[in-house]
């Protein structure tokens, strides 16, 4: 096991106290508004290049909303170390500086001085990233101008569409000098009616239900959509947890996040509310297929701990891989589609939009991700419909296909669930180089 390393580490002159591991890094909390304090922890590039300033920076975006990229993105998926403090073949700081924010305020080390500093819309979120990405230009002024891009997973893929449309704001008026490039929405949140409604005819497909069971199903979402078209986007989230439960009665608790294996039934009954159930999933953002090893640290554990230390988090702090207060604020904002958001970066930008998903995730359903693309109102999307679907052949392995026209493209990522990046790296490497031309 390679031992975490508490150094101080060089970095273009600038010395980083405390450090976790040995890798160049740099981390800082950045005041975004009154009573809101985010945290970002980023690695420099391994790769073999004069100076790190040469390859993009991208910033991790974890799901939820309420999910930790610090924990759950850095340790679990695609960080330097895993969670046995192992070096991790297929880490992207390989190839690129790493980003991992703790987002929105109050997920992670990030915290509010008090609940009602919490965000309630995708549009706050965003704003607060504008001022997070301010304080980390102050910091580290050598970054500006480098290829930024945003890769956002679930509910992360989500907030990456605001996100884009403040900075693209923020960089034509002159207050932040970054250089956004593109934004990658992996099996992401984007219109959640279309990915409730797609539950059913997919486990239907691929026999996982009866007609009986996806008749079940098909009821409570159309119920989840009604809600949503009446405006009562609370009551429509709580539906939307009420169709979960559909699924699990129907296929005795098959995992959203990989269609191929199945949750735990619990050994004693479950008190959680539906809805509770459906929060926690959201925030967990982990395939239960995933096996904890005997060899792994205890993630919780690790980050109230060495982590913490390492970093110099305040005591007052404590990280967590549920932020329920997070995802309950957002409660009123859960089931709003951000395609508006997508179609103004295309009509209006030159960011490149990448959609990728998984084809085994079902809580992001391949099938209701190519429902709101197909609808989607741009000037390339005839184009875009006419284009072929190409193979994406790595090492003479079939890991998916691509479709794209313009600035938007479409990956199919195959043997993956809810993260690509975890399930299929190779798959992973594609849509990478697509957009930044490493990986």
């Amino acid at each position: 096991m390679l031992a975490y390393l508490l150094c101080i580490a060089v970095l273009s002159g600038k010395y980083v106290e405390g450090s976790f591991g040995p890798f160049n890094q740099t981390y800082d909390y950045v005041t975004v508004r009154e009573g809101a304090h985010m945290f970002y922890w980023m690695f420099y590039t391994t790769a073999d290049v004069a100076t790190y300033t040469d390859r993009p920076l991208i910033v991790w975006l974890q799901g939820g909303p309420g999910g930790s990229s610090t924990g759950i993105g850095n340790f679990e998926i695609l960080g330097p170390l895993d969670l046995r403090l192992q070096e991790r073949n297929h880490t992207w700081v390989k190839n690129f500086n790493v980003m991992f924010l703790d987002n929105p305020v109050g997920t992670g080390f990030s915290y509010v001085d008090d609940l009602r500093y919490l965000t309630t819309t995708n549009d706050q979120i965003a704003l607060d990233f504008v001022e997070v990405m301010k304080g980390f230009y102050r910091n580290n002024p050598e970054f500006e101008g480098v290829p930024l891009y945003i890769y956002g997973q679930s509910y992360g893929g989500k907030m990456a569409v605001d996100m884009a449309i403040r900075m693209r704001e923020a960089e034509e008026a002159g207050t932040i000098r970054s250089n956004l490039k593109g934004i990658a929405m992996g099996n992401a949140w984007i219109s959640p009616v279309d990915s409730t409604l797609t539950w059913g005819p997919l486990l239907l497909a691929a026999g996982l239900v009866d007609q009986q069971g996806y008749e079940n199903i098909q009821r409570a979402a159309r119920a989840a959509e009604r809600l949503f078209n009446e405006g009562r986007y609370v009551e429509s989230t709580a539906q939307w947890a009420a169709t979960q439960r559909e699924v699990f009665g129907a296929t005795t608790n098959v995992d959203f996040y990989d269609i191929l294996t199945k949750m735990p039934v619990p050994s004693l009954p479950d008190t959680r509310s539906d809805y509770e159930i459906s929060r926690d999933m959201m925030i967990r953002d982990r395939p239960y297929r995933s096996p904890v090893r005997q060899d792994e640290v205890n993630l919780n554990t690790l980050m109230n701990t060495e982590v913490k230390q390492a970093l110099g988090i305040p005591e007052h702090v404590v990280w967590s891989s549920l932020s329920n207060d997070v995802f309950d604020y957002q409660r009123g904002d859960f089931m709003k589609p951000v395609t508006d958001g997508i179609e103004k970066l295309l009509n209006e930008t030159d960011i490149i939009l990448q959609k990728y998903n998984g084809n085994l995730d079902l809580i992001c359903s391949t099938p209701g991700q190519i429902l709101w693309v197909d609808r989607l109102k741009w000037s390339g999307a005839e184009a875009y419909q006419r284009a072929p679907r190409n193979p994406i052949w790595e090492d003479n392995r079939l890991e998916g296909y691509y479709k794209a026209h313009g600035n938007f493209r479409f990956f199919w990522i195959n043997v993956a669930g809810h993260s690509v990046p975890r399930d299929n790296p190779a798959g992973t490497n594609a849509f990478l180089r697509d957009m930044t031309s490493f990986g």
